[in-house]
């Protein structure tokens, strides 16, 4: 299987984020981040399984099941480098940030 890793700017995302479902009702941001486990350990498995992004030649997005969120994540031999989690809505969720280009 293979290692995962959250990037700087992804742990951030997913902190405020739980923060968000959190103060909308009593364990929402605790299943949020539930299904953003789910979905890193699918791609532990599967690191292939979610589409290249446009510009990009190893950067993918993937969308976090039943929450407006997508994750941009870079495929490295032995590991994942999860880049980015961002609501979908975001002006800035359909590309990852420029650092990414490669």
């Amino acid at each position: 299987m293979t290692a995962l890793v959250l990037r700087p700017a992804a742990v951030a995302d997913l902190t405020e984020a739980h923060a968000h479902f959190s103060g909308l009702a009593d364990g929402l941001g605790d299943r949020f981040v539930a299904a953003v486990e789910q979905m890193f350990a699918r791609l532990t498995e599967f690191p292939r399984s979610a589409p290249l992004v446009a510009g990009y030649r190893d950067v993918r997005r993937a969308v976090v099941r039943g929450y407006p969120y997508v994750v941009f994540y870079r495929h490295q031999p032995d590991q994942i480098d999860v880049l980015r989690v961002l609501h979908a809505a975001r002006s800035d969720a359909r590309r990852p940030p420029d650092e990414s280009r490669r």
